[in-house]
């Protein structure tokens, strides 16, 4: 008959909470907010990524263990779920850049021209929004830049502390400097097409003070998409490795700052 005895209750309580963060982190990753993975793939996989890094991070959570005691379970792992939803939320925040450029290059180049007719259309995920957040999962994975993030959330254990939760508090101009880099980074990306699109724009009203009797709206709609996807494909080389470099600046900079 198998007997489990439990020595040292604070070695489980830490095994809970390094989960718990890790599981905050993780759902919020590209890859894993896909509805089409199952949950119970996602709890083992962060179960297995927490064995992994336990020994390397079990001696910093033991030090909040003791802080506070066992006693403070629930407010232990409250603590550690929100510190894994505010990094998970900032990781997730630097795709978004790349999602909003794709939102802005769909609506530039004639694919959103739906909702100037039926504002009731819906908030359908135009084509270059899908496109680019594939591809720079893509390069991320293939290429093995998770790793710094992996890094950082470990760091992360060792840098963020119950007794040391208040120095986040006087942060407030990194948050601010932050956000505004995501809005600029991907106004930064769709410049090319806002620029197509103000001279496609320019050289239609002249053409349709030229042939009035041309429709100006229909003969638009098709220059649009056709020169805007030609912009985009003869770009395209240097659009993806701008985003790559965005992306693992902008995590470096995160991570570097909760260490």
């Amino acid at each position: 008959m198998l007997n489990i005895q439990i020595t040292d209750i604070s070695i489980i309580i830490a095994f809970w909470l390094a989960f718990t963060r890790w599981f905050a982190v993780l759902f919020q990753l590209p890859l894993f907010d896909n509805v089409a993975i199952p949950s119970i793939v996602k709890v083992l996989a962060t179960l297995v990524i927490t064995y992994a890094f336990f020994p390397l991070i079990q001696e910093q959570l033991l030090l909040d263990i003791r802080y506070i005691g066992p006693q403070s379970f629930w407010y232990l792992t409250i603590f550690n779920t929100l510190i894994g939803v505010v990094i998970g939320y900032f990781v997730k925040s630097i795709m978004s850049i790349f999602i909003s450029a794709g939102s802005i290059i769909t609506q530039q180049v004639g694919f959103n021209a739906l909702h100037y007719f039926d504002p009731n259309a819906g908030g359908q995920v135009g084509p270059f929004e899908k496109l680019i957040e594939w591809t720079i999962l893509m390069m991320i994975l293939s290429s093995g830049a998770l790793i710094p993030m992996f890094k950082g959330v470990i760091s992360s254990f060792s840098s963020i502390h119950v007794y040391n939760l208040g120095k986040m508090a006087h942060s407030a101009e990194f948050f601010i400097t932050m956000f505004k880099a995501f809005f600029i980074s991907a106004l930064m990306l769709s410049t090319p097409m806002i620029f197509i699109n103000i001279f496609i724009n320019c050289v239609m009203g002249i053409v349709s003070r030229a042939v009035p009797q041309m429709n100006v709206i229909s003969v638009s709609f098709a220059v649009n998409i056709g020169l805007g996807l030609l912009v985009f494909v003869a770009g395209s080389d240097e659009f993806f490795q701008t985003c790559f470099r965005i992306y693992t600046e902008k995590l470096g900079q995160w991570f570097q700052f909760l260490s």
